[in-house]
């Protein structure tokens, strides 16, 4: 009997010793998707780096590096900041170049406007500044209605008000106002943009 006593006083003593166990966490239902309604639209951002290449067909055509890039679904725009452009030739050599603080594109990259410390070179040593610009790939022109300062090939200088030129920056012209002095004019890029 003082063994059974002890039994059930040790039972006793261990039932009541025991952690009760802990209550279990709750959980809220997720909500339920509705079918009528509009997903909100989502802007992406990316910074600390990005790049961006662009190919046309099997070809690297462009390829942008920037610090921020922000993508506006509303609009179909992608802004960037700051703005480092480079073209490319069917070898994937660097053929054009244009850096600036800021830009927008569409995601097609059928149009591109720079603004802020635009400079625009290609690789024959041609460099352009200008405030804003924009490449419009409808047309494969650039084209500014800003001022402009152009170095030549050749070293010289020209200022001016309106530019045009092919993507690449070999075939180009300004529009109005135009200053300078060529050293030599043999070897002055004459020609008709077409």
């Amino acid at each position: 009997m003082r063994l059974l006593a002890l039994i059930l006083c040790t039972a006793t003593i261990l039932v009541g010793c025991t952690k009760p166990a802990p209550p279990a966490a709750k959980t809220k239902a997720a909500p339920k998707p509705e079918t009528d309604s509009v997903p909100k639209a989502v802007q992406a951002v990316f910074r600390g780096g990005a790049v961006v290449d662009f190919w046309m067909a099997e070809t690297l055509a462009w390829k942008l590096n920037t610090l921020s890039l922000r993508q506006d679904p509303r609009t179909e725009r992608v802004w960037t900041r700051p703005v480092d452009l480079m073209a490319f030739d069917h070898d994937e050599e660097i053929v054009a170049r244009v850096k600036a603080d800021s830009g927008t594109m569409d995601r097609g990259m059928r149009f591109f406007r720079a603004w802020g410390h635009v400079v625009g070179s290609n690789n024959g040593g041609m460099e352009l500044r200008t405030d804003s610009i924009v490449f419009d790939k409808e047309s494969d022109r650039i084209y500014t209605a800003a001022r402009v300062r152009v170095k030549t090939e050749t070293g010289d200088i020209l200022t001016g008000r309106g530019f045009r030129s092919d993507a690449y920056l070999n075939r180009w012209e300004i529009l109005s106002d135009v200053k300078g002095q060529i050293r030599d004019l043999s070897a002055f890029p004459f020609g008709e943009l077409k």
